[in-house]
């Protein structure tokens, strides 16, 4: 799609004809309960009741009322007293909006509240933060201090660490996740483990500290500590045997937990559909703008919602989840457990009922220069002609100077709205987290996340305010649609720059019969959305003209088109979004890449060029879990294979459930030629022997992804024709 930054002029005042081009805003249809006099109005009287003052205030006390915090550092971690807590204030909140049929819905999560930890070196006391983690005795632990570098199975040659407390050095976003080093350091027998951020996350200031989701078991107590309480450590350390005392008191409960979703609804004229806004109230740390700032936005487009006096259409879902950075233990996909609950285990009835699910995170601060909606592929037509058509699409001002960006960019899996886009519900969020390379993380990311620095300090005003009219607007444009603008000609483009022509013919797929399903989707797509184009300019035309006999007739076929559109949508992303560890994908992506990069190592190692092998190919296999092979025991690799494929956790993967790659099996000579990297003129005839086989099991996964994928898109046409 090309990229396009022009707005249309606000037309907020006398009169307006709604242009009939692709798509034009519809309006509601009549109904024995008045309607806005048109959308203008609608849009205006929203707009006057928009308060960012009250949005703010709502996330101030958020961040800042003790009764909200289970420790003096923050958090309010999932199933914990601080999070019910604030789902009790939050319940009342909604109440006194005036949201109908408010309820603290019960979830299932393991439950975790971190209370507190002191570590005393010397009779100082260092700050330190705790991960979903072991806890120690009441009188804690005592012992000597070891500094062990990056804390790989490498850095431990030569040191007995038993029963001692590990200090390391850890760069979350260029090394590894701490999970690897926390598993690592109880493999060589520690009792506990700290980690300063050098590099990665928290880099605002030398004693930040951080949390994130664990990904792994409780394990042993493992906890962030300053980087320039660490390096004074480590001086001592350069003296001298250094012992200290380390206390946590962290409850980790395995399948003992409750969250809650706390839920309140504007009705709509008819509940046969729903749009859902949400965000999640849980944080590390105090979370301002993690995402107490969302909680505020939300609660805020509601009031201003109903202040205004709108009537919906549809049902209007206020939702804000709990358990959104942590929810469960021994999984990688620890994160989002609240959403997922939601939209699997309490209310898979959503599933097709759902016209949008817009998510919000840390939408009060300006990361650049443009802002951007992320959702999924099928919704990229939707948001630009929102942006760049819409009659009423809002304009940042004194925020976002280069606009809206509107080249599409799919949704990722690091917020609450990928649980229900995986599940079959469109999605949105906010741009928040990654450029519009789609690689690159804004710098808030390295600086402040999750840690004690994200604090009303870094509060926008502009953006927040400009992030409720833009999102109430395109709810209420959603609203007053009758058929849901929803493109699977994305899904076309999408899938064809995934093939490797090559490959897949050598493997042995079909690809003219791959080739005539997606062109025959592609069709089918382009007169799916010419229906739905040619129904919302008919409806407009009608509501201008005030035929409210014939606004009926295409309010009724564009609910057609658009009950048929969502069981699409739902089909396609059972079926054709896989993912590679956290990434996703079309499912054939994951084999079709391993075997690449397999065949690109062997051609190396047959030249002898090893270190070439290693340094561009070896480590990225298995969407770079190979990396952590080449650092860390087997015996953690093991962990951390069946957390994502043991068999006995297939029921905790969440999100990932269904959705996960067949891992090629190649550790064994990632790590040889990790340590064979200086070698020249060796023999790799073993490790080539390997990867071969690594070719060979892969390709029959692709093969067989492959065929399912043309049947799936076969399918996906007749869904859509």
């Amino acid at each position: 799609m090309k990229h396009t930054n022009h707005f249309l002029p606000l037309l907020l005042a006398g009169a307006l004809t709604l242009s009939v081009t692709a798509c034009t805003a519809a309006a509601p249809k009549e109904s024995a309960v008045a309607a806005p006099a048109d959308p203008e109005a609608a849009y205006e009287s929203f707009l006057n009741a928009v308060s960012p003052d009250y949005a703010y205030d709502i996330a101030y006390e958020l961040t800042t009322n003790p009764d909200f915090f289970n420790s003096e550092l923050g958090g309010r971690t999932a199933g914990s007293d601080a999070e019910h807590a604030a789902a009790d204030y939050l319940v009342q909140t909604m109440e006194e909006i005036g949201l109908s049929d408010v309820e603290k819905v019960a979830a299932d999560c393991d439950r975790w509240q971190f209370n507190g930890a002191s570590f005393t070196v010397d009779g100082v006391s260092y700050p330190v933060y705790s991960y979903a983690t072991a806890s120690t005795p009441a009188e804690g632990i005592t012992a000597e201090v070891v500094y062990v570098g990056k804390g790989t199975m490498w850095d431990y040659e030569g040191l007995d660490v038993t029963g001692k407390i590990v200090l390391i050095d850890i760069d979350q976003r260029n090394d590894w996740w701490i999970t690897y080093p926390m598993l690592e350091a109880q493999h060589q027998g520690a009792a506990a483990i700290l980690a300063a951020n050098v590099g990665g996350f928290s880099q605002i200031a030398d004693d930040a500290l951080n949390c994130q989701d664990i990904c792994g078991p409780t394990a042993i107590p493992t906890l962030s500590i300053g980087l320039s309480d660490s390096q004074e450590i480590q001086e001592k350390l350069a003296a001298g045997p250094v012992t200290a005392t380390l206390v946590v008191d962290n409850e980790v409960n395995v399948g003992e937990g409750t969250t809650y979703n706390i839920m309140g609804r504007i009705p709509g004229k008819s509940s046969d559909h729903q749009i859902l806004v949400g965000g999640h109230y849980d944080v590390h740390f105090k979370g301002f703008q993690d995402d107490n700032c969302a909680v505020g936005l939300v609660l805020a487009m509601a009031k201003a919602m109903i202040d205004s006096g709108y009537q919906p259409e549809n049902d209007l879902v206020f939702c804000l989840h709990g358990a959104e950075e942590w929810g469960s233990s021994y999984t990688q996909y620890d994160w989002t457990v609240g959403a997922w609950e939601m939209i699997n285990r309490v209310h898979p009835d959503w599933v097709g009922k759902t016209l949008a699910f817009l998510n919000f995170e840390l939408p009060a601060y300006e990361f650049d220069t443009y802002t951007s909606s992320y959702s999924a592929p099928e919704m990229y037509a939707m948001l630009d002609y929102f942006v760049n058509e819409y009659p009423y699409s809002p304009e940042p001002e004194g925020c976002f100077e280069d606009g809206v960006l509107t080249e599409g960019y799919q949704t990722y899996t690091y917020s609450d709205d990928f649980s229900y886009y995986a599940a079959g519900v469109p999605s949105t969020v906010n741009g928040f987290l990654l450029q519009k390379d789609m690689e690159t993380v804004f710098p808030f990311y390295e600086e402040i996340y999750h840690s004690q620095y994200d604090t009303p300090e870094t509060y926008n005003e502009a953006v927040m305010n400009f992030n409720i009219r833009y999102y109430g607007a395109l709810a209420m444009y959603i609203d007053q649609t009758p058929a849901l603008y929803l493109d699977f000609t994305a899904q076309y483009d999408r899938i064809l720059a995934s093939l490797d022509e090559e490959l897949l013919t050598r493997v042995g797929v079909d690809m003219d019969a791959y080739h005539t399903a997606l062109e025959s989707l592609k069709q089918t797509a382009q007169a799916m959305s010419e229906d739905i184009c040619s129904v919302n300019e008919a409806y407009a035309e009608a509501r201008n003209a005030q035929d409210t006999a014939k606004m009926e007739e295409l309010w009724n076929r564009g609910r057609e088109l658009t009950t048929q559109n969502l069981t699409a949508f739902a089909y396609a992303q059972k079926h054709l979004l896989g993912l590679m560890y956290e990434r996703p994908i079309v499912p054939h992506e994951a084999p079709q890449e391993n075997i690449t990069l397999c065949e690109n190592i062997i051609s190396c190692l047959e030249e002898g060029q090893v270190a070439t092998a290693v340094d561009e190919y070896a480590w990225t296999v298995n969407n770079v879990l190979e990396w952590y092979a080449m650092y860390f025991s087997p015996e953690v690799i093991a962990i951390q294979d069946d957390m994502l494929w043991g068999e006995s956790n297939a029921d905790n993967l969440y999100w990932g459930t269904g959705k996960s790659f067949a891992k090629a099996d190649v550790d064994q000579a990632t790590r040889s030629l990790y340590t064979r990297y200086e070698e020249e003129g060796g023999d790799f005839s073993q490790e080539i022997a390997v990867y071969q086989k690594a070719v060979e099991a892969q390709s029959e996964i692709l093969l067989q992804l492959a065929q399912q994928e043309i049947d799936s898109i076969n399918e996906l046409t007749q869904l859509l024709a």
